[in-house]
Protein backbone atom coordinates (compact mmCIF):
# COMPACT_ATOMS: atom_id res chain seq x y z
CA UNK A 1 0.00 0.00 0.00
CA UNK A 2 2.55 2.90 0.39
CA UNK A 3 4.27 1.59 -2.46
CA UNK A 4 1.12 2.22 -4.50
CA UNK A 5 0.80 5.91 -2.56
CA UNK A 6 3.88 6.66 -3.70
CA UNK A 7 3.39 6.04 -7.00
CA UNK A 8 0.53 7.77 -7.03
CA UNK A 9 1.70 10.99 -5.10
CA UNK A 10 4.76 10.76 -7.81
CA UNK A 11 2.14 10.80 -11.21
CA UNK A 12 0.41 13.96 -9.50
CA UNK A 13 3.04 15.26 -9.36
CA UNK A 14 5.03 14.69 -12.77
CA UNK A 15 2.49 14.10 -14.74
CA UNK A 16 1.24 17.98 -15.46
CA UNK A 17 4.68 18.55 -16.22
CA UNK A 18 4.85 15.72 -18.63
CA UNK A 19 1.62 17.48 -20.35
CA UNK A 20 3.19 20.80 -20.24
CA UNK A 21 6.10 19.81 -21.68
CA UNK A 22 4.16 17.86 -24.71
CA UNK A 23 1.79 20.91 -25.17
CA UNK A 24 5.01 22.94 -25.52
CA UNK A 25 6.36 20.96 -28.52
CA UNK A 26 3.23 20.04 -29.97
CA UNK A 27 2.28 23.83 -30.11
CA UNK A 28 5.60 24.49 -31.41
CA UNK A 29 5.02 21.65 -34.01
CA UNK A 30 1.88 23.45 -35.08
CA UNK A 31 3.29 26.17 -35.36
CA UNK A 32 6.04 26.35 -37.74
CA UNK A 33 5.83 22.81 -39.62
CA UNK A 34 4.20 22.61 -42.61
CA UNK A 35 0.93 20.58 -42.40
CA UNK A 36 -2.58 20.89 -43.70
CA UNK A 37 -5.81 18.59 -44.16
CA UNK A 38 -6.60 16.19 -41.44
CA UNK A 39 -3.09 16.14 -40.41
CA UNK A 40 -3.33 19.36 -38.95
CA UNK A 41 -7.19 18.70 -37.18
CA UNK A 42 -5.52 15.26 -35.53
CA UNK A 43 -2.84 17.52 -34.47
CA UNK A 44 -5.10 20.51 -33.09
CA UNK A 45 -7.66 17.45 -31.44
CA UNK A 46 -4.95 16.30 -29.57
CA UNK A 47 -3.37 19.57 -28.30
CA UNK A 48 -7.07 20.58 -27.04
CA UNK A 49 -7.23 16.99 -25.33
CA UNK A 50 -4.31 17.57 -23.51
CA UNK A 51 -5.10 21.51 -22.65
CA UNK A 52 -8.63 20.35 -21.28
CA UNK A 53 -6.75 16.82 -19.33
CA UNK A 54 -3.88 19.20 -17.87
CA UNK A 55 -6.60 21.61 -16.54
CA UNK A 56 -8.80 18.64 -15.31
CA UNK A 57 -5.73 17.80 -12.93
CA UNK A 58 -5.44 20.89 -12.06
CA UNK A 59 -8.02 20.34 -9.08
CA UNK A 60 -8.81 23.64 -7.03
CA UNK A 61 -9.01 23.67 -2.91
CA UNK A 62 -12.60 23.43 -1.87
CA UNK A 63 -12.11 23.87 1.69
CA UNK A 64 -9.41 26.32 3.23
CA UNK A 65 -7.03 25.54 5.91
CA UNK A 66 -8.89 26.09 9.31
CA UNK A 67 -6.56 28.53 10.77
CA UNK A 68 -7.11 31.40 7.05
CA UNK A 69 -10.92 29.89 7.22
CA UNK A 70 -13.62 32.95 6.89
CA UNK A 71 -16.50 32.42 8.61
CA UNK A 72 -19.52 31.55 6.25
CA UNK A 73 -22.92 30.26 6.18
CA UNK A 74 -23.35 26.45 5.61
CA UNK A 75 -25.05 27.14 2.74
CA UNK A 76 -23.18 29.50 1.31
CA UNK A 77 -19.87 27.93 1.53
CA UNK A 78 -21.61 24.78 -0.14
CA UNK A 79 -23.08 27.32 -3.06
CA UNK A 80 -18.92 28.55 -3.38
CA UNK A 81 -17.26 25.02 -3.59
CA UNK A 82 -20.10 23.86 -6.19
CA UNK A 83 -19.59 26.99 -8.47
CA UNK A 84 -15.73 26.18 -7.86
CA UNK A 85 -16.32 22.79 -9.13
CA UNK A 86 -18.72 24.08 -12.20
CA UNK A 87 -16.29 26.49 -12.95
CA UNK A 88 -13.70 24.44 -13.39
CA UNK A 89 -14.61 21.81 -15.29
CA UNK A 90 -16.67 25.00 -17.86
CA UNK A 91 -12.79 26.41 -17.90
CA UNK A 92 -11.08 22.85 -19.07
CA UNK A 93 -13.14 22.53 -22.07
CA UNK A 94 -12.80 26.10 -22.41
CA UNK A 95 -9.29 25.99 -22.69
CA UNK A 96 -9.14 22.82 -24.69
CA UNK A 97 -11.57 24.72 -27.36
CA UNK A 98 -9.08 27.71 -27.35
CA UNK A 99 -5.97 25.47 -28.05
CA UNK A 100 -8.11 23.96 -31.28
CA UNK A 101 -8.40 26.86 -32.57
CA UNK A 102 -5.53 28.32 -32.51
CA UNK A 103 -3.68 25.39 -33.49
CA UNK A 104 -6.61 25.41 -36.20
CA UNK A 105 -5.60 29.35 -37.14
CA UNK A 106 -1.94 29.07 -37.25
CA UNK A 107 -1.94 27.90 -41.22
CA UNK A 108 -5.03 30.73 -42.18
CA UNK A 109 -4.30 34.37 -42.91
CA UNK A 110 -2.26 36.34 -39.93
CA UNK A 111 -5.43 38.47 -38.21
CA UNK A 112 -7.45 38.62 -35.66
CA UNK A 113 -9.45 35.51 -34.74
CA UNK A 114 -12.82 36.48 -32.59
CA UNK A 115 -13.29 33.22 -31.45
CA UNK A 116 -10.22 32.51 -30.00
CA UNK A 117 -10.72 36.31 -28.43
CA UNK A 118 -14.18 35.46 -26.97
CA UNK A 119 -12.93 31.86 -25.21
CA UNK A 120 -10.42 33.96 -23.88
CA UNK A 121 -12.74 36.73 -23.04
CA UNK A 122 -15.39 33.74 -21.06
CA UNK A 123 -11.91 32.44 -19.47
CA UNK A 124 -10.90 35.79 -17.87
CA UNK A 125 -14.99 35.93 -16.44
CA UNK A 126 -14.72 32.86 -15.43
CA UNK A 127 -11.74 33.52 -13.27
CA UNK A 128 -13.27 36.07 -11.76
CA UNK A 129 -16.66 33.98 -10.96
CA UNK A 130 -14.20 31.27 -9.19
CA UNK A 131 -12.57 34.07 -7.10
CA UNK A 132 -16.11 35.19 -5.62
CA UNK A 133 -16.32 31.00 -5.61
CA UNK A 134 -13.56 30.87 -3.38
CA UNK A 135 -14.67 33.65 -1.05
CA UNK A 136 -17.82 32.19 -0.72
CA UNK A 137 -16.31 29.18 0.35
CA UNK A 138 -14.40 30.94 3.31
CA UNK A 139 -11.36 31.36 1.38
CA UNK A 140 -9.26 34.63 1.04
CA UNK A 141 -8.53 34.81 -2.10
CA UNK A 142 -5.79 37.28 -3.78
CA UNK A 143 -8.20 40.02 -6.03
CA UNK A 144 -5.25 40.44 -8.27
CA UNK A 145 -5.45 44.02 -7.78
CA UNK A 146 -5.79 46.76 -5.17
CA UNK A 147 -9.10 47.99 -4.09
CA UNK A 148 -9.31 51.10 -5.82
CA UNK A 149 -10.54 52.64 -8.92
CA UNK A 150 -6.89 53.20 -10.40
CA UNK A 151 -5.84 49.65 -9.16
CA UNK A 152 -8.98 48.14 -10.93
CA UNK A 153 -8.40 50.26 -14.38
CA UNK A 154 -4.79 48.95 -14.48
CA UNK A 155 -5.97 45.45 -14.11
CA UNK A 156 -8.78 45.65 -16.56
CA UNK A 157 -6.46 46.62 -18.97
CA UNK A 158 -4.23 43.87 -18.69
CA UNK A 159 -7.34 41.42 -19.18
CA UNK A 160 -7.87 43.64 -22.49
CA UNK A 161 -4.57 43.00 -23.75
CA UNK A 162 -4.50 39.06 -22.86
CA UNK A 163 -7.75 38.91 -24.76
CA UNK A 164 -6.22 40.70 -27.86
CA UNK A 165 -3.05 38.89 -27.82
CA UNK A 166 -4.85 35.48 -27.41
CA UNK A 167 -6.69 37.34 -30.73
CA UNK A 168 -3.81 37.54 -32.22
CA UNK A 169 -2.14 34.21 -31.60
CA UNK A 170 -2.11 32.84 -35.15
CA UNK A 171 -0.42 36.00 -35.86
CA UNK A 172 2.26 35.67 -33.17
CA UNK A 173 4.52 32.87 -34.92
CA UNK A 174 5.36 35.11 -37.58
CA UNK A 175 6.45 37.72 -35.09
CA UNK A 176 8.35 35.10 -33.18
CA UNK A 177 10.15 33.62 -35.99
CA UNK A 178 11.31 37.31 -36.97
CA UNK A 179 12.42 38.71 -33.97
CA UNK A 180 13.19 35.80 -31.99
CA UNK A 181 13.54 32.13 -33.41
CA UNK A 182 15.98 33.05 -36.23
CA UNK A 183 18.69 31.41 -34.26
CA UNK A 184 16.27 28.22 -33.24
CA UNK A 185 15.09 28.22 -37.24
CA UNK A 186 18.66 28.06 -38.64
CA UNK A 187 20.05 25.19 -36.18
CA UNK A 188 16.95 23.13 -37.30
CA UNK A 189 18.02 22.84 -41.32
CA UNK A 190 21.68 22.17 -39.03
CA UNK A 191 20.14 19.38 -37.40
CA UNK A 192 18.00 18.27 -40.39
CA UNK A 193 21.53 17.95 -42.47
CA UNK A 194 23.05 15.39 -39.28
CA UNK A 195 20.04 13.28 -37.76
CA UNK A 196 16.55 11.96 -38.65
CA UNK A 197 13.41 14.37 -38.98
CA UNK A 198 11.82 12.91 -36.24
CA UNK A 199 15.20 13.57 -34.14
CA UNK A 200 15.72 17.24 -35.52
CA UNK A 201 12.20 18.55 -34.19
CA UNK A 202 12.88 17.88 -30.16
CA UNK A 203 16.38 19.16 -30.56
CA UNK A 204 15.22 22.42 -32.37
CA UNK A 205 12.59 23.14 -29.67
CA UNK A 206 15.11 22.49 -27.14
CA UNK A 207 17.40 24.96 -28.93
CA UNK A 208 14.56 27.02 -29.30
CA UNK A 209 14.09 26.89 -25.41
CA UNK A 210 17.53 27.75 -24.77
CA UNK A 211 17.76 30.57 -27.40
CA UNK A 212 14.42 32.04 -25.90
CA UNK A 213 16.35 31.90 -21.88
CA UNK A 214 19.14 33.48 -23.24
CA UNK A 215 17.29 35.94 -25.01
CA UNK A 216 15.42 36.61 -21.51
CA UNK A 217 18.73 37.00 -19.70
CA UNK A 218 20.34 39.42 -21.41
CA UNK A 219 16.91 41.67 -20.96
CA UNK A 220 17.32 41.33 -17.64
CA UNK A 221 20.88 41.81 -17.14
CA UNK A 222 19.91 45.38 -19.04
CA UNK A 223 16.85 45.90 -17.20
CA UNK A 224 18.63 45.72 -13.37
CA UNK A 225 21.87 47.62 -15.13
CA UNK A 226 19.18 50.65 -16.21
CA UNK A 227 17.32 50.49 -13.02
CA UNK A 228 20.70 50.43 -10.38
CA UNK A 229 21.39 53.50 -12.60
CA UNK A 230 18.13 55.38 -12.44
CA UNK A 231 18.12 54.28 -8.80
CA UNK A 232 15.43 53.13 -6.50
CA UNK A 233 13.38 56.51 -5.98
CA UNK A 234 12.50 56.73 -10.09
CA UNK A 235 9.73 55.69 -10.49
CA UNK A 236 11.25 54.14 -13.82
CA UNK A 237 13.79 52.60 -12.22
CA UNK A 238 12.05 50.82 -9.31
CA UNK A 239 9.23 49.35 -12.24
CA UNK A 240 12.13 47.94 -14.39
CA UNK A 241 14.07 46.13 -11.17
CA UNK A 242 10.13 44.70 -10.40
CA UNK A 243 9.54 43.43 -13.78
CA UNK A 244 12.72 41.45 -14.48
CA UNK A 245 11.41 38.36 -16.23
CA UNK A 246 14.70 36.06 -15.09
CA UNK A 247 15.93 36.35 -11.41
CA UNK A 248 17.71 33.76 -8.98
CA UNK A 249 18.60 34.68 -5.61
CA UNK A 250 20.08 32.43 -3.04
CA UNK A 251 20.56 33.10 0.39
CA UNK A 252 21.54 31.28 3.64
CA UNK A 253 17.85 30.93 4.10
CA UNK A 254 16.52 29.90 1.03
CA UNK A 255 16.82 29.92 -3.03
CA UNK A 256 14.33 31.42 -5.29
CA UNK A 257 13.97 31.15 -9.15
CA UNK A 258 11.56 32.95 -11.23
CA UNK A 259 11.03 33.03 -14.74
CA UNK A 260 8.46 35.41 -15.90
CA UNK A 261 7.72 36.31 -19.44
CA UNK A 262 3.94 37.45 -19.82
CA UNK A 263 1.57 34.09 -20.29
CA UNK A 264 5.00 31.59 -19.50
CA UNK A 265 6.15 31.59 -15.73
CA UNK A 266 8.29 28.93 -13.90
CA UNK A 267 8.66 29.81 -10.47
CA UNK A 268 11.00 27.60 -8.24
CA UNK A 269 11.33 28.34 -4.09
CA UNK A 270 13.25 26.43 -1.62
CA UNK A 271 13.76 27.26 1.76
CA UNK A 272 13.78 25.39 5.58
CA UNK A 273 10.57 25.99 5.81
CA UNK A 274 9.42 24.28 2.32
CA UNK A 275 9.44 24.10 -1.40
CA UNK A 276 6.82 25.04 -3.87
CA UNK A 277 7.13 25.49 -7.60
CA UNK A 278 4.55 26.88 -10.15
CA UNK A 279 4.43 26.13 -13.87
CA UNK A 280 2.19 28.06 -16.15
CA UNK A 281 2.09 27.99 -19.51
CA UNK A 282 -1.71 29.92 -20.32
CA UNK A 283 -2.71 27.26 -17.50
CA UNK A 284 -1.21 27.18 -14.20
CA UNK A 285 0.01 23.96 -12.08
CA UNK A 286 1.28 24.16 -9.01
CA UNK A 287 2.97 22.46 -6.12
CA UNK A 288 4.37 22.41 -2.29
CA UNK A 289 5.92 20.89 0.57
CA UNK A 290 6.65 21.24 3.93
CA UNK A 291 9.82 18.97 3.31
CA UNK A 292 12.18 21.36 2.58
CA UNK A 293 15.70 20.62 2.14
CA UNK A 294 15.25 17.36 3.31
CA UNK A 295 13.88 15.64 0.49
CA UNK A 296 17.24 14.45 -0.49
CA UNK A 297 18.10 12.07 1.99
CA UNK A 298 20.51 9.32 3.10
CA UNK A 299 20.68 6.14 1.12
CA UNK A 300 20.10 2.77 3.35
CA UNK A 301 23.77 2.20 2.59
CA UNK A 302 24.65 5.16 3.86
CA UNK A 303 22.36 5.34 6.67
CA UNK A 304 23.55 2.43 8.34
CA UNK A 305 26.89 3.78 7.92
CA UNK A 306 26.06 7.34 9.76
CA UNK A 307 24.03 6.10 12.41
CA UNK A 308 27.21 5.24 14.61
CA UNK A 309 27.99 8.53 14.92
CA UNK A 310 24.51 8.80 16.66
CA UNK A 311 24.60 9.18 20.62
CA UNK A 312 21.33 9.78 21.96
CA UNK A 313 20.53 10.26 25.40
CA UNK A 314 17.62 8.91 27.80
CA UNK A 315 14.92 11.71 28.98
CA UNK A 316 16.28 11.47 32.07
CA UNK A 317 19.81 12.17 31.07
CA UNK A 318 18.97 15.22 29.10
CA UNK A 319 16.87 16.53 32.13
CA UNK A 320 20.12 16.15 34.28
CA UNK A 321 22.35 17.59 32.16
CA UNK A 322 19.73 20.87 31.28
CA UNK A 323 19.41 21.70 35.29
CA UNK A 324 23.14 21.40 35.33
CA UNK A 325 24.04 24.20 32.30
CA UNK A 326 20.89 25.85 33.93
CA UNK A 327 22.47 26.00 37.66
CA UNK A 328 25.77 27.01 36.05
CA UNK A 329 24.10 29.89 34.14
CA UNK A 330 22.40 31.32 36.98
CA UNK A 331 25.46 31.41 39.35
CA UNK A 332 27.48 33.31 36.54
CA UNK A 333 24.11 35.56 36.65
CA UNK A 334 24.19 39.36 38.59
CA UNK A 335 22.26 38.35 41.94
CA UNK A 336 19.12 40.50 41.02
CA UNK A 337 17.38 38.72 37.49
CA UNK A 338 14.51 37.78 36.75
CA UNK A 339 14.97 36.28 33.08
CA UNK A 340 18.36 34.50 31.91
CA UNK A 341 18.34 33.30 28.41
CA UNK A 342 21.75 31.02 27.28
CA UNK A 343 22.57 30.70 24.16
CA UNK A 344 25.38 28.20 22.93
CA UNK A 345 27.19 27.93 19.69
CA UNK A 346 29.49 25.68 18.46
CA UNK A 347 31.11 23.53 15.60
CA UNK A 348 34.06 21.30 16.40
CA UNK A 349 36.85 23.95 17.69
CA UNK A 350 35.11 26.50 17.60
CA UNK A 351 32.26 27.65 21.10
CA UNK A 352 30.57 30.61 22.13
CA UNK A 353 28.95 30.95 25.17
CA UNK A 354 26.42 34.27 25.87
CA UNK A 355 24.09 34.79 28.55
CA UNK A 356 21.38 37.87 28.26
CA UNK A 357 20.13 39.16 31.71
CA UNK A 358 16.31 40.16 32.05
CA UNK A 359 15.96 40.55 27.72
CA UNK A 360 13.68 43.69 26.69
CA UNK A 361 11.18 41.03 25.10
CA UNK A 362 7.67 41.15 27.30
CA UNK A 363 6.38 37.72 25.43
CA UNK A 364 9.34 36.47 27.45
CA UNK A 365 8.23 36.90 30.39
CA UNK A 366 5.73 34.14 32.30
CA UNK A 367 4.33 36.50 34.71
CA UNK A 368 3.21 39.95 34.74
CA UNK A 369 5.28 42.52 35.80
CA UNK A 370 4.20 44.49 38.89
CA UNK A 371 1.67 47.54 38.43
CA UNK A 372 4.47 50.00 40.12
CA UNK A 373 7.15 48.99 37.65
CA UNK A 374 4.63 49.27 35.02
CA UNK A 375 4.10 52.67 35.90
CA UNK A 376 8.09 53.33 36.39
CA UNK A 377 8.63 51.76 32.90
CA UNK A 378 5.73 53.81 31.19
CA UNK A 379 7.51 57.35 32.70
CA UNK A 380 10.86 56.02 31.28
CA UNK A 381 8.99 56.13 28.23
CA UNK A 382 10.07 52.71 26.53
CA UNK A 383 13.69 52.39 28.85
CA UNK A 384 12.93 49.05 30.18
CA UNK A 385 15.42 47.38 27.40
CA UNK A 386 17.79 49.72 28.39
CA UNK A 387 18.24 47.35 31.54
CA UNK A 388 18.82 44.40 29.85
CA UNK A 389 22.53 43.05 29.21
CA UNK A 390 24.95 40.53 27.56
CA UNK A 391 27.18 38.38 29.46
CA UNK A 392 29.66 36.92 27.19
CA UNK A 393 31.60 34.18 28.45
CA UNK A 394 34.31 31.81 27.92
CA UNK A 395 33.86 27.76 26.92
CA UNK A 396 36.93 27.59 29.41
CA UNK A 397 35.58 29.45 32.09
CA UNK A 398 31.60 27.95 32.21
CA UNK A 399 31.98 24.87 34.09
CA UNK A 400 28.99 22.82 32.82
CA UNK A 401 30.61 22.89 29.24
CA UNK A 402 30.95 19.10 28.89
CA UNK A 403 27.09 19.07 29.57
CA UNK A 404 26.36 21.60 27.04
CA UNK A 405 28.67 19.89 24.37
CA UNK A 406 27.08 16.28 25.65
CA UNK A 407 23.85 17.35 24.97
CA UNK A 408 24.82 19.06 21.28
CA UNK A 409 26.03 15.03 20.61
CA UNK A 410 22.30 14.01 20.89
CA UNK A 411 20.72 16.39 18.65
CA UNK A 412 22.78 14.15 15.93
CA UNK A 413 20.63 12.10 14.14
CA UNK A 414 21.17 10.22 10.80
CA UNK A 415 18.29 12.54 9.24
CA UNK A 416 18.64 16.00 10.35
CA UNK A 417 22.27 16.26 11.33
CA UNK A 418 23.62 17.93 14.25
CA UNK A 419 22.38 21.58 15.91
CA UNK A 420 24.39 24.50 15.63
CA UNK A 421 22.59 26.61 18.16
CA UNK A 422 21.47 25.53 21.88
CA UNK A 423 18.95 28.50 23.91
CA UNK A 424 17.91 27.97 27.29
CA UNK A 425 15.89 30.58 29.05
CA UNK A 426 15.69 30.46 33.00
CA UNK A 427 12.92 32.33 34.65
CA UNK A 428 12.47 32.94 38.72
CA UNK A 429 9.16 30.84 39.58
CA UNK A 430 8.47 34.23 41.48
CA UNK A 431 9.57 37.98 41.13
CA UNK A 432 10.35 38.11 44.92
CA UNK A 433 11.73 34.34 44.84
CA UNK A 434 10.03 33.48 48.07
CA UNK A 435 8.22 30.80 45.99
CA UNK A 436 10.62 27.52 45.01
CA UNK A 437 10.19 25.63 42.52
CA UNK A 438 12.00 22.13 43.54
CA UNK A 439 15.19 22.65 45.23
CA UNK A 440 15.79 26.14 43.57
CA UNK A 441 13.78 29.34 43.13
CA UNK A 442 13.83 29.10 39.46
CA UNK A 443 12.35 26.58 36.70
CA UNK A 444 13.68 26.18 33.19
CA UNK A 445 11.11 28.13 30.79
CA UNK A 446 12.33 27.11 27.20
CA UNK A 447 14.59 24.69 25.40
CA UNK A 448 15.44 24.68 21.85
CA UNK A 449 18.26 23.87 18.89
CA UNK A 450 18.55 25.21 16.07
CA UNK A 451 19.74 23.68 12.79
CA UNK A 452 18.06 25.72 9.75
CA UNK A 453 19.29 29.01 10.20
CA UNK A 454 22.98 30.41 10.61
CA UNK A 455 23.64 30.62 14.07
CA UNK A 456 24.49 34.67 15.46
CA UNK A 457 28.25 34.18 15.88
CA UNK A 458 30.08 36.85 17.01
CA UNK A 459 33.46 35.20 15.72
CA UNK A 460 32.63 33.41 12.92
CA UNK A 461 34.19 29.86 12.40
CA UNK A 462 36.84 29.14 9.46
CA UNK A 463 35.61 26.94 6.79
CA UNK A 464 38.01 24.75 8.59
CA UNK A 465 36.49 24.38 11.57
CA UNK A 466 32.94 23.58 9.87
CA UNK A 467 34.62 20.61 7.86
CA UNK A 468 36.17 19.24 10.92
CA UNK A 469 32.49 19.60 12.21
CA UNK A 470 30.88 17.69 9.59
CA UNK A 471 33.37 15.06 9.69
CA UNK A 472 32.31 14.75 13.44
CA UNK A 473 28.73 14.76 12.60
CA UNK A 474 28.91 13.70 9.25
CA UNK A 475 25.21 14.93 6.88
CA UNK A 476 24.43 14.25 3.31
CA UNK A 477 24.55 17.27 1.34
CA UNK A 478 20.55 17.30 0.88
CA UNK A 479 19.99 17.60 4.40
CA UNK A 480 22.35 20.35 5.43
CA UNK A 481 20.64 24.08 5.77
CA UNK A 482 21.48 26.04 3.72
CA UNK A 483 23.51 28.44 5.17
CA UNK A 484 25.98 25.43 5.44
CA UNK A 485 25.91 24.98 1.67
CA UNK A 486 27.36 28.18 1.62
CA UNK A 487 30.33 28.29 4.23
CA UNK A 488 31.12 24.69 2.77
CA UNK A 489 31.62 23.51 -0.39
CA UNK A 490 33.31 20.31 -0.24
CA UNK A 491 34.35 18.48 2.81
CA UNK A 492 37.82 16.56 2.24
Amino acid sequence: MATVGRARRSAQTFAPIVLIVLLIGLYLFSAFADIHGQARTDLSVSIAVLTSLLALLNRPALRPPASEVVPRSSFVAFLGRLVIVVVWIVQAFIFGFSGYFVSSSFQEQPGFHGRVALLATVGQVLTLVALCARSMAGFRPDWGFSLSVLGALRFLLDRVVLVVLAGYASTLPDLVETAVAWVPDHVHGFFSSLVPAWLAWPMTVAACAVWFFAVLVVESLLQLLIASALGPENSLGAWLGDHVPVTYRRTDADVTFDFDFRLIRIFYYNSVQGWAYLVRVLLEVRGNSNFGPLCVGPTRRQRRRLQRYEEPLTDEEKEHFRDQVAAAAVTAAPPEWRLLTLEYRAVVGHEEIQLRVDPPDPVAWGWDLPAEEEAGEEEEDGSAGESASDILLEPSEFPELAALRRLREASYSVDRGVAYGVTMTMEKTDPSGTTRHGDVPWRISYWATERDRMPAWRQPPTARQYRRDLRRFPTVRGRRPFWLRNQVKWVG
